[in-house]
């Protein structure tokens, strides 16, 4: 009967730990997953052409990267005539919950001309 309370309480004590590895791991996979879609927008919006950049400003439906649902919202902090400043914020709306992140991409007017031309 001892043996049989002792085993109780460990594999109670386990069924906890297992609990908490489970959530912390859950955690950790929204949050390298809602990384990967801030890596993915701040590629986006550098490959967009400079005129098309005011444009993007607002938010977007639902978008996914792997497991992660996300919205994605767009704002321009500053223009002047060579650089542009953009806000991105990645919000997750689905199952994987995480807290929102942003992220500031400055983006620069490409020159008229060759800096090789002399």
């Amino acid at each position: 009967m001892i043996a049989l309370s002792i085993l109780s309480v460990v594999l109670l004590a386990l069924g906890g730990l297992m609990f908490d590895v489970a959530r912390h791991s859950r955690r950790s996979t929204a949050v390298a997953y809602r990384s990967a879609a801030l890596e993915s927008a701040t590629s986006w919006i550098q490959a967009l052409p400079w005129d098309s950049l005011p444009t993007v400003v607002g938010c977007t439906d639902s978008l996914t990267t792997g497991l992660l649902e996300y919205t994605r919202c767009v704002e321009l902090v500053s223009s002047t005539t060579t650089s542009r400043l953009a806000r991105i914020i990645i919000a997750p709306t689905g199952v994987l919950q995480a807290r929102p992140d942003t992220v500031t991409v400055e983006r620069t007017r490409a020159r008229a001309s060759s800096p090789f031309a002399l």
